[in-house]
């Protein structure tokens, strides 16, 4: 007995989060629709309407027009059909552009709201989520939803419509007949349950392998140039291979579960069809049925069989959608963990004053990256981080525009924790130059505006775009390019060298003219004449701004006023490069290690 109720509750379970998700999709985007959802349902009323009246012109046609061979009966009868399948026809069009104008507005609306969702989700969501899986959810899983929007439209009310219509005229001319129709329903009904149980779960398994294919082969590509230099094209082609070979099994099977409900339903109808004639035949032979009056309940239960057929496929193909509907709504029901207080203020006129206070961090619990961390910034003065990678220098410079929250303590900027300031406003007053640099596969024009934020991005001056790009040492390199700055540089900047890009994204952070300067090696990776512009330039860049540096060339922070070296989430030691060398302690030892690499390179 603890067996069925279990797989009653699973059952009612599942039928309850169908529900809630066609009720969301209404509620959140079909619904702006309803009055041309009305109209789409009054014509499909009157297309279902005229088809039954069409259905039941046989029965004249029949008796009065054959068997009696009464021509002016017949001809009358032929004009009706033809204008009934002529307002038919039109009606069917006007309501088939109505449902795909909505259902396409709607999956569009809920591609928007998962995209503009996905940008207010904190950098550790992105962190733990692969981009293919993203992509997959905005556009298959969003794709799906299709048959939600307008197949829950077209199939329950113009095949139900339909369905009842028919059914009424079968009942009209012989309640009795009907009746050998319903004997078989619940057989069906049983048939189709089993089905869509095991429709579901196939379903949910290909879905998700969909899912990792997109992953793969966006990564794939992402990365084909070390793909190549390793010489790995044959095994990457494999593991995509295997993925497929996966995904076709999956699919045979759930074309194969989906589809199973075809000879069920067509067995049934062939015993319905069988009784049909059987019982017809006999209600004939007793005169409690004219041939008319047999064969239009013959061609009701013709022109209903193909409705009732879409009426109870509909629940496996409303199982698809709902799996992903599911995945979707996942991603929309994920809340930020990094949000605004409710009494929020504006970061304004910021002197630049920073100071970090006991802060701790870490990525997973127990696992501190960042140790009661004390460090304080004056404004307008510029601070580096140095130390061996791993140590924590990276996090702490995105802890300040609050990509991630401290686990303990507090940092302040102009004596006020950041915490208590928007988050838009804090990242207007702070520009992050990284050693990895991020560039649109758009012009050189666009590129560098996008530093100007959104309001500004479309009104910036091509004079502003110009002294940006010479204050960066990018003018030169840029106006030897066949289109100057309307180049389109590829996607990542890939036709453009390591030096020209860093130098891109200098200008982009010059443009955005923000008074807190982050800086993460952002000439490691760089090669010596690179280096030397792109350091030019960020001497430019740091003119008057509190500035953090991220260094792994300690050649580049000499001037820095103060130097932290920093070790497993802690500082060790302190001070300007002449105070930290004369300690002979880590940093002098990091140093003179580089210095002699130097001297025998």
């Amino acid at each position: 007995m603890k067996i069925f109720k279990r797989k009653d509750k699973k059952k009612n379970n599942n039928a309850k989060l169908n529900v809630k998700i066609l009720k969301r999709i209404w509620h959140e985007h079909t619904r702006k629709y309803i009055w041309a959802l009305i109209g789409a349902l009054a014509l499909t009323s009157i297309t279902a309407g005229v088809e039954a009246y069409s259905v039941s012109l046989l029965r004249p046609i029949f008796d009065k027009g054959f068997i009696s061979q009464d021509g002016k009966v017949l001809f009358f009868l032929c004009a009706q059909i033809l204008g009934l399948y002529f307002i038919k026809g039109w009606f069917y069009f006007a309501q088939t552009l109505i449902l795909s104008h909505i259902s396409t507005k709607t999956v569009q609306a809920i591609q928007q709201k998962v995209f503009t969702h996905l940008l207010s989700l904190d950098i550790s969501f992105f962190n733990k989520t692969s981009s293919g899986q993203m992509l997959s959810r905005v556009i298959n899983d969003c794709n799906a939803i299709t048959n939600i929007a307008i197949n829950f439209i077209t199939i329950i009310f113009k095949d139900l419509i339909t369905c009842v219509s028919m059914f009424a005229l079968m009942i009209y001319y012989s309640w009795q007949m009907t009746l050998v129709i319903f004997v078989f329903f619940p057989i069906g009904a049983l048939a189709m349950s089993i089905i869509i149980k095991k429709a579901k779960e196939v379903m949910t398994r290909s879905t998700q392998q969909s899912a990792d294919f997109i992953s793969q082969l966006s990564e794939s590509l992402q990365n084909v140039k070390i793909i190549k230099s390793y010489c790995m094209e044959k095994f990457e082609s494999k593991r995509i291979k295997d993925i497929l070979n996966t995904m076709f099994n999956l699919q045979m099977k759930t074309i194969k579960t989906t589809n199973m409900s075809t000879p069920v339903i067509e067995s049934l109808s062939g015993f319905i069809l069988a009784g049909i004639i059987i019982f017809g035949g006999w209600q004939i032979s007793k005169g409690y049925l004219t041939t008319g009056g047999f064969v239009t309940f013959l061609g009701a239960w013709v022109s209903v069989y193909k409705p009732l057929k879409s009426l109870l496929n509909f629940r496996v193909q409303l199982q698809t959608a709902i799996v992903s509907a599911e995945r979707v709504y996942e991603i929309i029901d994920t809340k930020p963990q990094i949000k605004d207080a409710d009494d929020a203020i504006e970061l304004k006129d910021v002197k630049g004053d920073i100071e970090f206070k006991n802060v701790s961090f870490e990525y997973d619990a127990g696992k501190p990256i960042i140790k009661d961390l004390n460090i304080k910034i004056p404004h307008g003065k510029t601070i580096a981080l140095v130390g061996a990678s791993g140590g924590g220098k990276t996090t702490i410079v995105n802890l300040i525009p609050r990509f991630f929250e401290p686990t303990k303590g507090e940092i302040l900027i102009d004596g006020i924790n950041i915490n208590k300031y928007t988050q838009d406003s804090l990242r207007k007053n702070t520009s992050l130059v990284s050693q990895d640099v991020i560039l649109f596969d758009d012009t050189i024009r666009n590129n560098i505006a996008y530093g100007k934020g959104e309001k500004e991005y479309a009104s910036v001056s091509d004079s502003e775009i110009i002294a940006a790009s010479k204050s960066a040492n990018a003018y030169d390199f840029i106006m030897a390019m066949s289109d100057g700055y309307n180049t389109k540089i590829g996607e990542k900047g890939v036709r453009l060298s390591g030096g020209q890009k860093q130098r891109l994204s200098i200008a982009r952070a010059i443009i955005k003219n923000a008074p807190i300067l982050l800086l993460d090696e952002a000439t490691s990776a760089l090669d010596t004449e690179s280096e030397f512009e792109v350091q030019m330039a960020l001497d430019n860049l740091m003119k008057n701004r509190t500035t953090i540096v991220i260094a792994h060339r300690l050649s580049t922070i000499k001037n820095a006023d103060m130097i932290y070296v920093i070790e497993k989430g802690e500082v060790i030691e302190s001070g300007n490069h002449t105070d930290l060398l004369a300690k002979n302690g880590e940093y002098a030892k990091l140093y003179n290690m580089q210095f002699k690499n130097k001297q025998e390179q």
